[in-house]
């Protein structure tokens, strides 16, 4: 009976506290490779009231090791591409020793970040980056 009064009350609730996840996306290149050119980033379901997307890369497969990032400054979207090359704070691309056989996974971050400096919402995605991967 619990369940279901959860249940009711949950469906019940105005689409205006329903928010959508905050997620990443992107395709590795074969030009990625041990460069320092950062892939295209697709960010979808921003927070409102965000405006700077923090972004930070870690080789999962390497004592997490950092791979850096840099910061996009936002203008109210709920959306946005960030361009191939535009994070240019200490971002080295992938460079696995085993590129050629199994790669290593990375691992992107993106927080979501407000005017005060607070995380508003995250997206995190890892994608293995190897010669069967990369395009």
């Amino acid at each position: 009976m619990r369940k279901l009064l959860l249940l009711a009350l949950l469906t019940a609730l105005p689409s205006a506290y329903a928010q959508t996840a905050m997620t990443v996306d992107w395709e590795w290149k074969k030009s990625h490779r041990c460069e320092d050119v950062s892939p295209a980033l697709s960010v979808s379901g921003i927070p409102e009231g965000t405006k700077i997307l923090s972004v930070q890369m870690n080789d999962l497969d390497y004592q997490n090791k950092d791979h850096g990032g840099g910061t996009v400054v936002l203008s109210g979207s709920t959306s946005v591409e960030i361009p191939e090359g535009a994070l240019k704070n200490n971002y080295l691309g992938p460079c696995p020793r085993n590129y050629a056989s199994f790669g290593h996974n990375y691992q992107i971050t993106v927080r979501a970040l407000g005017a005060d400096g607070n995380e508003l919402g995250k997206a995190v995605k890892t994608r293995e980056f190897s010669a069967a991967t990369a395009k």
